[in-house]
């Protein structure tokens, strides 16, 4: 599964930039945990480190290549490029030999800028438990209080994913977890220059972001809330639980400097809630069209409107709940469920100040209706 950052959805076409300076709001994950829940972070540099020693040497050296292809992290790179390992050694000589064109994988940057990177790992190693710790502690920070969970997640740094991924998910044997494997330049393109403890706390953000999506999972699997259908959404169903689902996770896709994002991503949040009412208004309309209804409803369920409508738009909800009624009120939505979620944004939309944007009407009328009759 590739991941793209939410920041990047948003942005996309959009006018806004991130503000000159810190603004001085808390981001939401950066708030303390409260529940007992247990996030444990397994951190493994092995693959980062003997790209970076090949990528180091005076010649390239095809059987270390080979060796490196049975790393978990560059075997799942591979498999994700859907080029046979030869494309891989292909690249990984390409960053010697200036003329040769690379095919998927791009380790030249790497190779250039090895002495840097080489200095980050030996800081990232150094600062491991401090890095494992803050991603917890972001991870648990966002999760309902009423009952804990208990996860682990394996988190693998590497170098030259294929394509423009920052990191990629790669589900286990069973099915029932996933790993990441985060590629440390692509994560960490942005603040290059930046201290040290900045690297840290971005690359930690990304990371929490992974593990609070497994936690978000797990949470949800044990919740009556959440895996039984609420008849009261009526055809909004499907849509009100995407949204309310991706949001939580969406919302550590956003950089710290850009909360709340009401004010510093307005604009974007004006747009995306537009097309989430649009979609709501479809539905609807589609009320007696069986075959037309199952279309949107398909739609909703494919990756590409979790990331590009229900994610962002959970967001901006979420953080609207977050700013107008305080934490606890936002994870106490979380904890009832979808309609829950929707109610309390409605609420802090309605509160005198806030600059929330209203909820559309199909959704308002939606959520006013009577319950069905069982």
């Amino acid at each position: 599964m590739r991941i793209r950052g939410l920041l990047a959805v948003l942005l996309a076409g959009s006018a806004a930039t991130a503000p000159a300076a810190p603004t001085g709001a808390r981001a939401p994950y950066d708030s303390p945990p409260v529940a007992g829940d247990t996030v444990t972070i397994a951190l493994d540099l092995d693959a980062a480190r003997r790209i970076l020693a090949l990528l180091s040497a005076p010649a390239f050296d095809l059987e270390a290549a080979k060796a490196l292809e049975t790393l978990p992290a560059v075997h799942a790179a591979i498999q994700d490029s859907k080029r046979p390992p030869d494309a891989f050694e292909h690249d990984l000589a390409a960053a010697f030999e200036s003329k040769t064109r690379v095919t998927g994988f791009d380790f030249r940057k790497i190779r250039e800028d090895r002495a840097r990177w080489g200095d980050l790992l030996t800081m990232i190693a150094g600062r491991e438990k401090e890095l494992t710790k803050l991603t917890s502690d972001r991870a648990r920070a966002l999760l309902p209080a009423d009952r804990p969970v208990s996860v682990s997640i394996a988190i693998a740094l590497t170098f030259g994913l294929p394509g423009r991924a920052d990191h990629i998910s790669v589900p286990d044997a069973q099915g029932a977890g996933w790993s990441v494997v985060v590629d440390l330049s692509r994560a960490l393109s942005d603040v290059q220059s930046s201290p040290p403890a900045e690297q840290i706390t971005h690359l930690s953000r990304l990371m929490a972001s992974e593990a609070y999506r497994r936690a978000w999972a797990e949470y949800r699997a044990g919740s009556p809330a959440w895996q039984h259908r609420d008849g009261s959404l009526g055809q909004l169903e499907p849509l009100m639980h995407r949204v309310a689902e991706a949001g939580p996770v969406a919302i550590y896709g956003v950089d710290e400097n850009f909360f709340p994002l009401a004010v510093w991503l307005k604009q974007s949040m004006r747009e995306n809630l537009d097309e989430l009412n649009r979609v709501a208004d479809r539905l609807m309309s589609a009320e007696g069209e069986l075959e037309a209804r199952m279309a949107i409803a398909a739609e909703i369920q494919k990756p590409e409107f979790t990331a590009s409508i229900a994610g962002p738009s959970g967001a901006f909800l979420g953080d609207g709940i977050i700013q107008a009624l305080g934490l606890d009120a936002y994870r106490e939505a979380l904890a009832g469920g979808p309609r829950a979620f929707f109610v309390a944004y409605g609420k802090a939309a309605e509160k005198k100040g806030s600059g929330l944007m209203p909820l559309g009407k199909a959704i308002r009328e939606q959520l006013a209706a009577p319950p069905p009759k069982s």
